[in-house]
């Protein structure tokens, strides 16, 4: 029997409509397909996954999450362990960081976290009594569990230095740990364990100077697991009496060791064993049947067992799976395939997101986040899905929202109707060329970047190979076009189609751009460099390392690069002057120097909100907004001062309808909610909310459906202005105060709209309750 569990108790609040996102607040949206660590409670089994932590609960069978730092203190989980004597979860960070979770509730330890320790690291948990005992590269440390504080950190290699020590565990005499030069104990009863005299190598235990990764105490005996760290050479050895044996020979590899008192549970490659207190292999799980797919071999990564007997695998590639009495269950959170994000596209509601890249092989899957739901492409869905890697992008077609193409850095070109697979197009049947001329009949094309034309044209770029501009009309046909300066030997990357219909192309990795005109005849090659002159200084800064490339509103053009922000104000000008400069936009910091936009760091991702504001991401200092200019910096995201879960920054997408800005980042893909939307041509969908503004709210109030850079006045019925701003785009806040900064009385209020032009005017009404 195969069950999906799809009961979803979610302890963020659920979004069901846009009006219910507060303005500001963030939501990650994370996949909890790769698990890697069981905790098992007596009502609860904790998993760990590379998304965050889920739950599943045992007295009412729902699956539940955490949400990253907006419950949880942190992102990316190391490590898990429960306490039954003081019913806590004790969660480890990448980064050292430590929570207790007490009944839902969270308590941060910070301590490890902020040591100025070179290499420091988390790797297991183990508890005696109130304690719980850290095994970090350093040596150990010890929480108590009823104070929740640091107690001690035992420094144990000799003569005091630092030891990585990847498990403990005790027995009634000592404390146990195995490091990477043996194992080491101490006295717990009797020894001064914060002294590195009382801990001492076990001398007796084969392998006793090599490393040992995994300690467990079952049925009142220690086990420990050598392991070489090469492919099934590991050996156990229990502690009998004075004497450690053999355990069974045939686990010859352990990612997890598990007891809950009568049952060993030990994930190795590829299949989970259950060992009984005879140290007798009980069951051995090497597969999963669910439904009518047998998913051999599997992936577990860590294992618990419940008070029924029922085994919990956290695996890597499906997630939290329950075996019971023979049968299968798949539990599983709705979310992204994984989390990784090469590239987003925001297609009016759809958000789509490509996982691949240029450097590395991955699988040739790609999804749709619609609705509220997840849409995964794969091969399971879709045969044709298979034989190349790295899906880069998605391109719609502006004229047909179920019409999109796929480009693949090695795979070609795909084209999709009702995602129904329709054609691949490589260089058997198509104008595309293999980047593998040497082998002429291999299929390897190597697409950058597509966007379409305002005729509906599909531009493609083409790397390393002599055509390397493509245009596929909606008719089916093909016209190539020849960039001389940087055919066959240069990686092409993205193509912008501007509003004219001027393609910009980027050639990444120091080697510039290239426009072509609408026609594709007039070309010319960029050199992308940046000018400055106030009078008294005249620079030249040569920006030639690409990383992203955005349109704005006004028809400027903006260059992420590996100096900052390059700006072409008037891009037509490129046809009339021989050369060709680029602006560096300069903050505003009220000294009158020069400060060019974020001119030390590299910026991988560029968006333009409904305001005409830039949104950009860089590749180690997380996410900046700016003004329409770039003189003014609004906002500043990072890992430190917000939920962000990684400073560096992949792609940007901004719904421009709810104005919910995404975020891909190496760790997943989350995002914020912004207050700018994009302007409407008129005032015929004008809305407020909330209305009436009960006395309980303590939100702002929206003012949506407007036209761009719309000037708002609020007044009371007798007609005193309280309020007086100009919209984001399509959007104005009110923050429900009157001009002397007080909360307005309880009345009806007026608020005026006029667009920039004065020429369209409207009126709503507002419902204020004091």
């Amino acid at each position: 029997m195969h069950k999906i569990v799809l009961t979803i108790t979610l302890l963020l609040w659920t979004l069901t409509s846009f009006s219910q996102r507060e303005k500001g607040s963030w939501q990650d949206y994370l996949s909890f397909s790769d698990a890697t660590k069981i905790a098992v409670s007596p009502t609860k089994v904790y998993c760990a996954t590379t998304g965050g932590l889920m739950y599943y609960d045992l007295e009412d069978n729902s699956v539940n999450r955490f949400s990253g730092a907006m419950q949880l203190s942190d992102f990316g989980i190391k490590t898990i362990a429960y306490n039954n004597e003081n019913n806590v979860l004790v969660i480890a960070y990448n980064n050292c960081n430590i929570d207790l979770v007490y009944n839902n509730k969270v308590q941060n330890l910070p301590d490890i976290k902020r040591k100025q320790i070179a290499g420091k690291n988390i790797n297991n948990i183990s508890f005696y009594e109130n304690e719980a005992y850290l095994s970090c590269s350093f040596g150990i440390v010890a929480l108590n569990l009823q104070k929740m504080e640091v107690k001690d950190t035992y420094i144990i290699g000799e003569n005091g230095a630092f030891l990585n020590v990847n498990d403990t565990d005790s027995d009634a005499d000592y404390l146990y740990a195995a490091t990477n030069t043996g194992v080491f104990r101490a006295d717990k009863n009797n020894s001064n364990l914060l002294d590195y005299n009382s801990w001492s190598p076990i001398e007796n235990i084969p392998r006793n100077t090599e490393k040992f990764n995994l300690l467990v105490n079952h049925g009142g005996k220690i086990i420990a697991n050598y392991t070489p760290e090469q492919w099934y050479s590991d050996e156990m050895y229990m502690l009998n009496g004075d004497v450690w044996e053999p355990h069974p020979a045939q686990i010859r590899y352990a990612f997890d060791m598990q007891s809950n008192g009568q049952f060993l549970v030990i994930a190795s490659r590829e299949a989970v064993f259950v060992v009984d207190n005879n140290n007798r292999v009980a069951t051995k799980i090497d597969s999963y049947q669910l439904g009518d797919q047998l998913i051999s071999p599997i992936n577990p990564r860590s294992a618990g067992i419940t008070n029924d007997g029922s085994v919990w695998i956290a695996d890597s590639k499906n997630s939290l799976i329950k075996v019971s009495g023979g049968k299968f269950e798949a539990v599983k959170l709705p979310g992204p395939l994984d989390n990784k994000v090469y590239s987003l596209l925001q297609n009016k509601s759809d958000l789509w997101v490509a996982p691949g890249n240029q450097r590395s092989w991955e699988r040739p899957t790609f999804q749709r986040y619609r609705n509220n739901t997840w849409q995964h492409f794969t091969k399971n869905e879709i045969p044709e899905l298979d034989g190349f890697f790295n899906i880069l992008s998605i391109a719609v077609n502006p004229a047909d929202e179920n019409h999109f193409y796929v480009a693949s850095w090695g795979g070609g070109l795909l084209e999709f109707k009702n995602d129904a697979f329709v054609e691949r197009y490589t260089n058997h049947n198509s104008p595309l060329e293999t980047a593998l001329p040497q082998e002429p009949d291999e299929p390897y094309v190597r697409i950058g970047g597509m966007d379409f034309d305002s005729e509906g044209n599909l531009w493609i770029t083409n790397s390393e190979v002599a055509k390397v501009l493509l245009k596929l009309t909606p008719e089916g046909k093909w016209e190539t076009f020849s960039l001389p300066d940087v055919a066959n030997r240069f990686n092409i990357g993205e193509v912008l189609v501007t509003q004219n219909d001027d393609k910009w192309v980027v050639v990444p990795r120091g080697n510039d751009a290239y426009v072509v005109d609408k026609s594709g005849t007039a070309k010319k090659r960029l050199l992308v460099t940046s000018y400055f002159n106030n009078g008294q200084q005249e620079i030249f800064n040569r920006m030639n390392d690409i990383y992203s490339i955005a349109e704005d509103l006004d028809g400027a053009i903006w260059m992420g690069t590996s100096m900052g922000v390059a700006v072409y104000n008037n891009p037509h000008r490129i046809w009339d002057s021989e050369t060709f400069y680029a602006t560096q936009p300069s903050l505003d910091l009220g000294d009158g120097l020069y400060h060019p936009l974020l001119e030390s760091e590299t910026v991988t991702a560029i968006a333009v909100d409904g305001a005409n504001r830039k949104w950009l991401g860089t590749s180690n200092s997380g996410v900046y907004l700016v003004s329409k200019s770039g003189e003014k910096e609004v906002l500043h995201f990072t890992t430190e001062n917000s939920p962000l879960i990684s400073n560096n920054i992949t792609d940007i997408a901004i719904n421009q309808n709810t104005g919910e800005v995404f975020f891909g980042t190496s760790e997943g893909l989350i995002s914020y909610q912004g207050e700018a939307i994009s302007g409407k041509k008129a005032f015929t969908d004008v809305y407020v909310y909330p209305n009436p503004v009960r006395e309980t709210w303590d939100g702002p109030v929206t003012i949506t459906g407007l036209m761009e850079d719309t000037d708002v006045k609020i007044t009371d019925i007798s007609g005193n202005l309280v309020h007086q701003g100009t919209s984001l785009g399509g959007q104005a806040v009110w923050d429900g105060k009157n001009l002397n900064g007080n909360r307005v009385r309880t009345g009806v209020y007026l608020i005026f709209c006029s667009d920039k032009y004065g020429e369209n005017t409207h009126i709503e009404k507002l419902l204020f309750i004091h």
